[in-house]
């Protein structure tokens, strides 16, 4: 999928991040923007590789699993370090170098991936084009991962199974080593034999749009998108057959999948739902909107500078605050009053809570105002940081709405904020939504996969107005996609690529029913600010995994 990456991210990131099979956190600073985006495309890559290879799918199903079956993912993730970070070392610098230009000094603050960049750099120097030398590293990484893990787990057993039971020359780093030693020639034969293929089958065009000085972008446009992933699927049955002769054991570049399906099915006979679906099919890695679908349920955004943020429920009403939030400005000289419903469950993700604070979370959604406090509750003011908070005045009923509403009194904007996971209690829904709507703008945080709703305005042919803000706070930037198919104006927060994700699987979801309209948005303008530095303020992270699942 790595064309498809390249085309979904850009087309129109001191950063971190880190991979786990479950998802991948970001902690993006806003400044350096090609820095940001090289630590974005780093994390994709590798939860990409991971979701197209049986070495991934291994990975997958032990994260999840209890020790001490659980602890041999931490030797299968022993062997194949290498292949992962290589890969994702050199896709996310050249596709950050297509958008930003030349990157040398990227890798600065990152000194353990400048020999993993180098040597795959060297391993891809005899192939003429940026999209080829992509696709080739890709190719590569597969053939290293794509090994028959699945049928000796189920041989062994998946409790009995241990790494030793998997010969080295299926082990994914032995298997990057040994290409390694082989030099830039192999690679460059696997090259070669793709073009003939792609020539053959597909005519020069796509190899004509990927020269030696060629766009990566141009040569990863999607009519293209048939000829390269036969490119691929070429070089890597070259690949193939080179460490084949040593003995070595590889699958087809997508024979995992029967073999994954089976072995979740068997674990979940057992463990119950681990919260995994079937591999992708190669419909679905063709199409741009299930490939944005699924970088996004695996994303998360840190947005507290350290842990996340302590929290607490307080004895003081809702009232109780709103003198509190009018000494404070939320929105140029005006304070705002932000109303938040979020699931217990979800909370208790959110935050650092004393022991024994929440309520269980099979209950119904809360619906409280919250600020920053000091940690002694009566005092709002002074103390450092480490004394902050985020207090939560609990709503009791909906019926309490209307009197918080007139108390404010129109000295700022005042809105309410509730997050999507809320919206499938149906109950809750139907006693809450419409008086949060009537305090003013109503705004749904995207905290679910987008597979969740959109589908749903396509059926219903609704027409959607989406647009994008640029969000500036203290020399840093984030960006905003704020949607709407009705009433409700839906919120994504986090950084550009993230909307720009969003906004291609809206376009292909929706396609003539999405629009973007500047005028609808005037009136809730103020509104919208004063809720996104809200949840800046005061949410730990965003993601859109708050009621679970992701791909293998």
């Amino acid at each position: 999928m790595t064309d498809h990456l390249a085309r979904l991210c850009f087309e129109g990131l001191g950063s971190t991040g880190r991979y786990t099979p479950h998802a991948y956190t970001l902690r993006l600073q806003g400044v350096e923007q090609s820095t940001d985006h090289v630590v974005y495309l780093h994390e994709v890559h590798h939860a990409t590789l991971n979701d197209v290879t049986a070495w991934g799918s291994a990975l997958h199903v032990y994260a999840r699993l209890p020790a001490p079956t659980g602890r041999t993912f931490v030797h299968l993730l022993d062997a194949c370090r290498t292949t992962h970070e290589s890969l994702a070392t050199f896709a996310s610098v050249r596709l950050a170098a297509a958008r930003h230009g030349v990157l040398d000094g990227v890798l600065a603050a990152y000194p353990h991936y400048v020999g993993l960049y180098d040597t795959a750099t060297r391993l891809v120097q005899e192939i003429p084009g940026p999209g080829r030398k992509q696709l080739a590293v890709s190719a590569l990484a597969r053939l290293c991962m794509q090994t028959p893990v699945l049928e000796t787990v189920d041989e062994v057993g998946l409790e009995a199974f241990r790494l030793a039971d998997v010969p080295d020359a299926d082990r994914p780093d032995s298997r990057w080593r040994w290409f390694v030693r082989q030099g830039p020639a192999a690679l460059a034969a696997a090259a070669e034999a793709a073009d003939r293929v792609l020539a053959e089958r597909f005519g020069p065009a796509a190899l004509g749009t990927d020269g030696p000085d060629g766009d990566l972008y141009e040569s990863t446009a999607s009519i293209h998108d048939a000829a390269w992933d036969a490119w691929e699927e070429a070089a890597y049955e070259h690949l193939r057959s080179l460490i084949g002769a040593t003995g070595a054991r590889t699958l087809d570049l997508n024979g995992h999948r029967e073999s994954s399906e089976a072995l979740i099915s068997s674990v979940e006979s057992v463990h119950g739902g681990i919260g995994l679906r079937v591999p992708m099919s190669d419909e679905q890695r063709q199409d741009d909107a299930a490939v944005a679908s699924s970088v996004l349920q695996q994303v998360r955004h840190d947005l507290a500078a350290g842990d996340r943020h302590r929290a607490q429920l307080l004895e003081r009403t809702p009232a109780g605050l709103l003198e509190v939030l009018a000494r404070r400005p939320g929105h140029g000289d005006l304070p705002a009053l932000i109303v938040d419903a979020r699931p217990v469950r979800r909370l208790a993700a959110l935050y650092q809570w004393p022991d024994n604070t929440l309520p269980e979370p099979s209950g119904e959604p809360l619906v409280a105002v919250r600020a920053v406090v000091d940690d002694a509750e009566n005092d709002t003011e002074g103390g450092t940081d480490l004394d902050k908070v985020v207090g939560h005045a609990l709503v009791p009923e909906p019926d309490a709405l209307p009197e918080l509403a007139k108390r404010w009194g129109g000295r700022g904007p005042l809105a309410a904020c509730v997050s999507a996971s809320c919206l499938v209690d149906t109950a809750w829904t139907r006693r809450w939504l419409e008086p949060l709507g009537a305090l003013g703008p109503l705004f749904v945080l995207a905290d679910v996969e987008p597979d969740r709703f959109v589908p749903a305005w396509v059926r219903d042919d609704r027409q959607v107005n989406a647009l994008t803000i640029t969000v500036e706070e203290t020399a840093r930037r984030r960006a905003a996609l704020l949607f709407t198919a009705g009433t409700a104006w839906w919120l994504v927060l986090a950084d550009d690529v993230t909307v720009a994700l969003m906004v291609e699987y809206l376009g292909r979801r929706l396609g003539p029913r999405l629009s973007s309209d500047l005028a609808p948005f005037e009136p809730v303008r103020d509104a919208a600010t004063a809720v996104i530095g809200h949840l800046l303020a005061t949410e730990s992270f965003v993601s859109f995994d708050a009621l679970g699942n992701s791909h293998v």
